[in-house]
């Protein structure tokens, strides 16, 4: 690498050996990690797809090939690890499909062999053993479910683990290829949430895919469960086990399984003395005329319910999306022609063997029979269509009824919701308009200056308080009894309902229930004997497929005749059932308002707490500032009230700090005492007592001195506490900070304040004088104390000083008192 400064390499000489090395021009820097500037970016991006670093040599390439291969080794060990997953969790669930396929095919055949035990050869199956076999096999069948619905649990389970597995799996090796490096580790998070986004949704595709194994193997279930009941129906008309048709098992959809006829039935239904000739030849191609027009004459009934289903179906989803009557359902007509079709062709062939073998009465004989079977058949099915059309047209008609009521009622009840949420925002209107004087008193109380304003607004607010609970309750009164209106409807629908009832009556009166000949001419099913002839046994098919239509149709009558009957039964518990219906309305909207009421009543509470909880809060700021304040003024005054004192009483005679002008002018004092006693000459004593002029003098300047010392230091010390004093009023004021800048004062109250302690600061400048004063005053007293004790000493200096010859004439023994005794250096 190169830099601005040059390093030159070190030059080895081949004779000295000595190495030397040129450090010129050489400037270190401090080289500080740090992450690429914004151009390395660019650089990099600028680079060729299939660029390749320089100088390298195979070895990052090596190593880059290398951590590839590891990395792919980790994915590679990754989907073998899931494969062996899904196959075990494969062979478990295709474990469970099979123990559930086992069951059901048990489970059919125990519902087979059930239904064989049932056929009784000598007599019909009766109703009531009908009824207990068709408990059995529902009995049966519900284990059959039951053992889907745990099939499904289970493969769901197992579908849960599967994926907790895969999930497991990828978070146990996704630091391992982190480790690896070969990705980043965004790359990495991105795949592995995709792929446990797949395993998610792979999750909930098997999910729904049990629940629709589960829902067919259900609607299997009950098909299964309708061919046994239909099985148990024609062993007791004495039928015998018919043509099944098709399996319920899912598995054997393509096969048919039919079942012979039991040979009771056939005895019941064959049997017959011997017949001429040879009749017994044409017995097989009767039976196939007899049961081809029995199934043409079955599936137009089955095509006559089939239409009468759709209608109900249609009707079903009709009702309750309009209120328009749609009139009567009209049911697909039945083709008889396709009937006559169906019938003619097997007749000409039984016509022309019966020409043959019997002559023209015969073939007369079997047209007229079986013209006479076609047209009761084709009167019985118009019969069924009829009564299944008067049917369907009941159900829509009352249906439809029920269907203008409630659309009636429904019309009342937006009427009255729009009414009682007119109310409801009028008066949240009014409440959020009572706000704002509310809150305006409420910044007011917290504002306030001082108690008295404090506990005036607070007695504002309560006011204002106990108005708006009153008014609460006033709307939640008035939004009840809006609401309370909508019991007025009641006795108007009612009585509407009740009109269109007895219309509903008249249009549909209950009709009589007429036997037709065919019921009566049928022979019994339990007659030992017929008559030997074989058109009563080639008959007897027919009239039985046309009984059983008639008894279809006589229960269908006597179902709407109940109905009817039900229905004019339960008008008299309309008015009733409506009003109580309305009184469930009402009950259900007002729990509503209630609530809305309640939780007004909570808040208008909690706002009363608040309100006194402000009150407190504002009530302890204004006593703490007052507090404080008289705390702070207090300090100050008492401050003003001893620095007079202390500066009057600022330093005694006594005080080391003062020059010991008491102690020395005393003991000169005794030593002009001593001289005065002791004998010496005139001249000496005149001589020392001179010399105690200038020392008493040098005394006095030397104290006065130290006294301007102290006191100068004095002056100091007391402007340092007038300074703090005028600091911590600064600081006070400082700490001043009205609602507006964040703080806790009232302009009122920090106006109050400020003028405090601008007096206090006016009292501080005062006290500065009269401190003043009272140190001068101490001055002058303790000079004056000083000349007072040294002026005896002066005057006795002075009276040696002047001629002593009238002072010896006068008074010489108070001389000889005066000398000194001794000399005291």
């Amino acid at each position: 690498m190169s830099y601005n400064g040059r390093i030159s390499l070190p030059e080895i000489s081949n004779r000295t050996k000595i190495k030397r090395i040129c450090c010129e021009n050489v400037r270190w820097t401090k080289r500080v990690a740090r992450q690429g500037c914004p151009e390395d970016d660019d650089a990099v991006a600028a680079l060729p797809d299939d660029w390749k670093p320089k100088h390298s040599g195979p070895i990052l390439a090596n190593y880059l090939k290398q951590r590839e291969k590891d990395h792919q080794n980790v994915i590679d060990e990754i989907f073998k690890t899931a494969a062996e997953i899904n196959e075990d969790i494969n062979k478990r669930a295709q474990t469970l499909a099979e123990n559930l396929l086992s069951y059901i095919q048990q489970n059919q055949r125990d519902i087979d062999c059930f239904i064989d035990k049932c056929d009784n050869a000598d007599a019909p199956l009766t109703e009531e053993s009908r009824n207990k076999a068709y408990e059995t096999v529902k009995k049966i069948m519900m284990g059959r479910i039951e053992e889907c619905a745990d099939y499904k649990k289970e493969g769901l389970v197992l579908e849960r683990e599967r994926a907790d597995k895969l999930r497991i799996l990828l978070r146990g090796q996704f630091q391992r290829l982190v480790a690896i490096g070969h990705k980043i580790p965004k790359d990495l998070i991105h795949e592995f949430d995709e792929r446990i986004y797949e395993i998610n949704q792979q999750l909930l595709i098997n999910a729904k895919a049990y629940s629709e194994v589960e829902a067919d193997l259900r609607g299997l279930s009950d098909e299964g469960l309708m061919r046994a009941r239909s099985s148990l129906n024609q062993l007791c008309l004495g039928i015998g086990m018919a043509l099944r048709g098709r399996s319920a098992l899912i598995w054997c959809k393509d096969k048919k399984v039919s079942r012979q006829r039991s040979q009771s039935a056939q005895d019941r239904t064959l049997a017959a003395e011997a017949l001429p000739g040879n009749i017994f030849d044409d017995v097989g191609e009767f039976d196939a005329v007899i049961s081809r027009l029995v199934q043409v004459y079955r599936n137009a009934v089955k095509k006559v319910f089939s239409g009468f289903s759709t209608k109900l179906t249609e009707l079903e989803k009709d009702l309750g999306s309009h209120l328009n009557f749609c009139g009567p359902v009209e049911l697909p007509k039945i083709d008889l022609a396709e009937l006559d079709r169906l019938i003619e062709r097997p007749l000409q062939r039984l016509s022309s063997t019966f020409h043959r073998k019997m002559g023209g009465g015969s073939n007369k004989t079997l047209f007229e029979m079986t013209g006479a079977d076609v047209v009761s058949m084709q009167k019985s099915i118009c019969s069924l269509g009829e009564s299944l059309r008067e049917t369907c047209s009941i159900l829509n008609h009352a249906g439809h009824l029920w269907d203008a009521h409630l659309l009636r009622s429904a019309l009342a009840q937006k009427l009255t919701i729009a009414a009682v949420e007119d109310l409801l925002t009028s008066h949240d209107a009014v409440e959020l308009a009572n706000e704002v004087p509310f809150n305006i008193a409420l910044e007011q109380m917290r504002c306030a200056p001082d108690t008295e304003k404090l506990h005036h607004f607070y007695e504002i607010i309560v006011t204002m308080l106990n108005k708006t609970g009153e008014m609460y309750l006033q709307h939640s009164e008035a939004e009840m009894g809006r609401l309370e209106e909508f019991m007025n409807f009641p006795p108007v629908m009612a009585s509407t309902l009740l009109a269109e009832f007895d219309v509903f009556l008249e249009k549909y009166p209950r009709t009589p229930i007429k036997i037709s000949s065919s019921t009566t001419s049928l022979p019994a099913a339990n007659t030992p004997k017929r008559n030997s002839s074989i058109l009563s046994s080639i008959q007897l098919p027919l009239p039985r497929a046309i009984f059983q239509t008639e008894l279809q149709e006589i229960a269908l009558k006597n179902w709407r005749n109940g109905f009817l009957e039900s229905f004019e039964g339960n008008i008299s518990i309309v008015p009733e059932e409506l009003k109580h219906q309305a009184r469930l309305w009402v009950e259900e909207r007002s729990a509503a308002l209630q609530m809305r009421y309640s939780l007004k009543i909570v808040s208008h509470a909690i706002r009363m707490e608040r309100v006194k909880a402000a009150r407190d809060l504002r009530l302890a700021e204004l006593e703490y500032h007052e507090t404080r304040l008289e705390s702070h003024v207090n300090a100050i005054f008492e401050l003003l009230d001893r620095l007079p004192k202390e500066a009057s009483e600022f330093v005694d005679m006594d005080s080391p700090m003062l020059y010991p002008f008491s102690d020395l002018v005393e003991r000169m004092g005794i030593n002009i005492q001593s001289a005065h006693s002791e004998a010496f000459d005139l001249e000496v004593k005149k001589l020392k007592m001179k010399s105690y002029a200038p020392r008493l003098a040098k005394h006095r300047q030397l104290f006065e001195e130290s006294l301007t010392t102290v006191e100068g230091e004095f002056k100091r010390l007391l402007e340092h506490r007038i300074q703090e004093a005028r600091i911590s009023n600064v600081r006070f004021m400082s700490q001043i900070k009205l609602f507006s800048e964040g703080g806790t004062y009232a302009a009122f109250e920090a106006t109050k304040t400020c003028n405090a302690l601008a007096r206090a600061t006016d009292a501080l400048e005062s006290c500065i004088h009269k401190c003043l004063d009272a140190m001068h005053q101490r001055r002058v007293h303790l000079l004056a104390h000083a000349d007072q004790q040294m002026h005896p000493l002066m005057k006795i200096v002075e009276e040696f000083v002047k001629p002593q010859s009238k002072q010896a004439a006068k008074s010489p023994g108070k001389v000889d008192k005066k000398k000194p005794a001794s000399k005291k250096k």
